[in-house]
């Protein structure tokens, strides 16, 4: 998991999308705040980084940064795990948030330590791949995964992980599990949020459509881009190959892997993180591409017509709400 890479579909579609004209985009201007409920009392914020890796190393600081920011103003109670069974080799040093010293080290125990040194927080850990039977979630707790893997395989589990939680919707009936996926190519990259594996799960995601004033529920990563369930990373397949066909750390010495890729992309999401958890306006974007090749930088933000082109519909696939 320490190698992170989207699949071929959503390369060229942002390739394809950053050869368009550009057209304004002011639907920033009309996007609705996702409306979340945080646990109170002995309920739990649990948080899962699972793949410690090229986008997980350099998102691992932020998150621990984020507990502490929690605890001390909301007084909530979190838990936070980092999820990895690889080990650090030298040549990830050069592209992932590990030293020369660190090497052999399990990534998942090297940055739990590091971090829960430098700002007091206890961090489990958990040096083995992802299985669902880790999210454990009680009623009234709320949980995030955050997945900085890099194949179809990891995917499926977090995304099998996010159907069993179905069943455990509050009163609310709003999400209880959210999955945010980070991923990138050679200098590529994208972020993606939601919780809703089907259409049917989307219905209401805007209580009082046709009026815009909150959302409850978005697109899973998957269900945006269904073949992050089906294509595997570039070493596997071929797709962004190099004429040998090495490891991205091994790309990133020939001159051929964006140095700054991971951190880019691990700096997005924690910002979703940050503008989901503590930001007044709420969280108002769902998916979040950039390329470093044109440094560009785009978001799609959480209207009716934005998710419904997502998925190929249209707005009509929302309920009208039934005013008394």
């Amino acid at each position: 998991m320490s190698k992170n890479h989207s699949s071929n579909s959503v390369h060229r579609q942002r390739q394809k999308q950053d050869n368009i004209a550009a057209i304004p985009d002011l639907s920033h201007l009309n996007a609705s705040p996702l409306k979340i409920t945080l646990p109170e009392h002995h309920h739990v914020l649990k948080l899962y980084l699972v793949g410690c890796g090229g986008n997980g190393s350099w998102l691992a600081p932020h998150l621990v940064r984020l507990v502490r920011f929690l605890r001390e103003t909301r007084q909530i109670k979190i838990v936070l795990t980092f999820i990895d069974p690889d080990v650090v080799e030298l040549k990830n040093v050069f592209r992932q948030n590990f030293a020369e010293a660190e090497v052999g080290g399990c990534k998942a125990e090297l940055l739990a330590l590091r971090y829960s040194a430098v700002w007091g927080q206890e961090i489990q850990v958990r040096a083995t791949s992802f299985a669902k039977e880790m999210v454990q979630l009680e009623y009234g707790d709320l949980g995030v995964i955050i997945g900085c893997v890099d194949n179809a395989a990891a995917r499926r589990t977090i995304a099998d992980t996010l159907d069993q939680s179905t069943r455990q919707r509050g009163d609310d009936g709003l999400p209880r599990l959210w999955w945010l996926d980070a991923g990138n190519g050679l200098d590529t990259g994208q972020v993606l949020f939601g919780a809703a594996r089907n259409l049917r799960q989307l219905q209401h995601a805007f209580p009082y459509y046709p009026d815009q004033s909150f959302c409850v529920n978005l697109p899973a990563p998957d269900l945006q881009h269904p073949d992050l369930l089906h294509v595997q990373s570039p070493e596997t397949t071929g797709i962004q190959p190099s004429p040998n066909n090495i490891s991205c750390a091994e790309q990133l010495l020939a001159g051929d892997q964006s140095p700054s890729i991971n951190v880019m992309v691990a700096n997005i999401a924690a910002t979703y993180l940050w503008r989901l958890f503590t930001d007044p306006k709420g969280l108002t974007m769902f998916a979040t591409y950039c390329n470093l090749n044109v440094m560009s930088t785009r978001s799609r933000f959480i209207t009716p017509d934005a998710i419904a082109r997502t998925l190929g519909k249209t707005s009509k696939m929302f309920k009208t709400h039934k005013r008394d």
